[in-house]
């Protein structure tokens, strides 16, 4: 039985946060367009801003770790 390394672990949590973070903003954005009240409208667009950075900043951070 082969142990993950620290790298190949730190690559496998960035690549599910990744995933996690994309499907979160997608969600979001839809929510947002189909919401019916304002508020709620404001509030999904809100989220999905704060997740598309949050994607951005996994990018970066997997293009500095060199993790693809």
């Amino acid at each position: 039985m082969s142990l993950l390394t620290e790298k190949e672990i730190l690559n496998n949590a960035i690549k599910l946060a990744m995933d996690m973070e994309q499907k979160r903003q997608s969600k979001y954005a839809f929510l947002a367009r189909n919401a019916r009240d304002k508020k709620l409208k404001e509030l999904f667009g809100h989220f999905a801003v704060a997740s598309r950075r949050r994607v951005a900043m996994l990018k970066k951070e997997m293009k500095e770790l060199n993790i693809r």
